[in-house]
């Protein structure tokens, strides 16, 4: 499997903007190299399509709101629809983590209305919300068997031989077969509806700093954007993620600053001035706090 993925920014900018697959074949296969990911991570997004992954090399974390899974070279995962989540590679022995994923709306499966094949096995998977990351070991059976698919699915996709997209579907229809009887023994994950209700506002507010970063922003601003008070703005921040808003929204336009600084000729105060900063000496300061180094020196080493 050669194909090499590079997430483009909607999979990096929270409420993926781009449908995996189309229409009347909502399903797509990546190989994600991490080497080329900005800062070696895919951030906090979610979608609509179901994701299994498996790695193929090196060692990933799983980030789930709060909870995190470690995952190494021959285990796999499963992520649930509209689950909020992050990924970041973990170094074993300086390798860059490679994955295999296939994303996949669950209309692939049944049709999302009356279809007895989707109110029967796809509703009651899709709809627990207590549901939102497994990770699969080779050390179970059908675990296994579930990895092999998804590695199966990703060569058969790759090789666009005559029929590929049935016999994709058949082997994602014997993966959730599987699934679906077993998931039993998957422990569900502790979650009560104030749960819900903060991964709700968080998104908003996600999805608001995505689009209105390059402006002056307060967290008075960002907690407007879901409706709610300031210090329910830190609540859900701290609780989901781990970070208070203001450094998250540093935190992302420095990433927007590092996309800028390496596919750009625009200068440092242009992009300081672009990604929301209203002043170069902080903007420098905080760069140099989280990379080691000045934007010019990361464009330097960058090219080299």
């Amino acid at each position: 499997m050669e194909t090499t993925h590079q997430p483009t920014a909607a999979i990096n900018d929270f409420r993926e903007l781009t449908p995996h697959g189309t229409p009347s074949y909502p399903m797509q296969v990546y190989i994600n190299h991490f080497r080329w990911c900005p800062e070696h991570l895919i951030g906090w997004h979610w979608h609509p399509e179901l994701e299994l992954s498996v790695v193929l090399s090196g060692e990933v974390e799983i980030f789930i709101n709060n909870t995190s899974y470690k995952v190494t070279a021959g285990e796999g995962f499963f992520i649930n629809t509209n689950a909020m989540h992050k990924q970041s590679a973990l170094f074993v022995d300086g390798e860059y983590p490679v994955l295999a994923t296939i994303c996949f709306l669950p209309d692939f499966i049944g049709d999302c209305g009356e279809d007895l094949i989707y109110r029967k096995y796809v509703l009651p998977i899709t709809g627990d919300k207590s549901l939102r990351c497994m990770k699969l070991s080779p050390e179970s059976k059908w675990q296994r068997e579930m990895i092999e698919i998804v590695r199966r699915v990703c060569e058969i996709s790759e090789g666009h031989c005559f029929g590929y997209e049935l016999r994709c579907r058949d082997l994602i229809g014997e993966l959730w077969c599987s699934l679906a009887e077993n998931i039993g023994e998957a422990p569900p994950e502790p979650i009560d509806r104030r749960t819900i209700t903060g991964e709700k506002r968080l998104k908003k507010m996600l999805s608001y700093i995505y689009s209105s970063y390059q402006n002056e922003l307060t967290v008075e601003d960002i907690a407007r954007s879901a409706n709610i008070s300031k210090s329910e703005c830190f609540r859900c921040f701290r609780s989901m993620i781990g970070k208070k808003p203001v450094a998250f929204l540093n935190e992302y336009r420095l990433k927007k600053a590092l996309e800028l600084l390496t596919t750009t000729d625009m200068q440092i105060t242009e992009i300081c001035l672009s990604c929301g900063f209203g002043h170069i000496s902080y903007f420098g300061k905080l760069f140099r706090e989280t990379y080691g180094m000045s934007p010019r020196e990361y464009r330097s080493s960058y090219v080299k």
